[in-house]
């Protein structure tokens, strides 16, 4: 399956919009929430209204998380909008929640799990009729529980997350969760273990901060489609021959790799 790339741009800097879409991004955010102070979001507003009058591809929209005043403004704003391809539920708690949000506006929503609450829920928020993909953040549920981020704490608690999301999310039909932001868009190598690790939990894409991020994720998966590749290879090989020891590309093919083969293709048919 393809993994989608999400690029996130602030919506006070509507002008950068064509230069995330021709950076390789597969999906491109609008973020009304975090990036905009809370006495410029109705002026971005209006600048959005305009913004989408004229735009000409599709695009998401983060808006603010549904206990705050501002939710309902921009629930005003979506309502005018032409182009919005889907929006980002932050700080999602339950399924009434996302439903509520589906009934309003009638497009596909992201819930992101940010609160301790929304962890406990998630079973429940799979569930959600409107409901595109889920995915999480870091920061403020870090700050919730008083886990310190970057501890060996606050790893265990996010892969008990993507562990939850994904398994939740295949048995209710969604989409693969979608991993949240790498912040330190300088470390390289940081992001390209992130993206190993996400892609090994079966996860569907990643929600980006950067431009310059987008080309290392598709590196990082390039080298999982070239082993799929060559794992197709030797197990092709090893069924036509029955041969357990064989060359492939100039590489030396035994038992125990074709068993590897066979297990990396079951799991990526499935």
């Amino acid at each position: 399956m393809q993994k989608i790339l999400f690029l996130f741009v602030p919506a006070t800097r509507l002008d950068r919009v064509p230069k995330a879409r021709d950076s390789g991004a597969d999906k491109i955010i609008i973020d009304l929430e975090d990036a905009v102070a809370d006495d410029q979001k109705q002026d971005v507003r209006t600048a959005l209204r305009a913004f989408d009058a004229t735009a000409q591809h599709s695009y998401w929209l983060r808006i603010n998380a549904s206990h705050t005043a501002e939710y309902h403004l921009d629930i005003a704003c979506i309502k005018q909008l032409n182009n919005l391809a889907g929006v980002l539920l932050p700080k999602c708690q339950n399924a009434l929640q996302v439903e509520s949000l589906h009934h309003q506006i009638n497009t596909p929503v992201i819930a992101m799990i940010e609160t301790a609450v929304g962890m406990a829920n998630i079973a429940n928020i799979a569930t959600s009729k409107g409901l595109w993909v889920m995915s999480f953040g870091r920061l403020d549920l870090m700050h919730e529980l008083g886990v310190r981020l970057g501890s060996q704490a606050s790893k265990l608690i996010f892969d008990k997350i993507r562990a939850d999301l994904l398994i939740h999310s295949v048995a209710n039909g969604l989409n693969p969760p979608i991993e949240t932001i790498f912040a330190e868009f300088d470390n390289e190598a940081g992001l390209r273990a992130c993206v190993r690790h996400w892609s090994d939990f079966g996860f569907g894409g990643q929600l980006l901060i950067h431009p310059k991020q987008i080309t290392t994720v598709r590196q990082v998966l390039k080298m999982d489609e070239d082993e799929l590749a060559f794992a197709q290879a030797i197990y092709q090989k090893y069924q036509e021959t029955g041969d357990t020891v064989f060359a492939i590309d100039g590489k030396m093919v035994d038992l125990p790799l074709i068993h590897w083969a066979n297990h990396l293709l079951k799991t990526a048919k499935n």
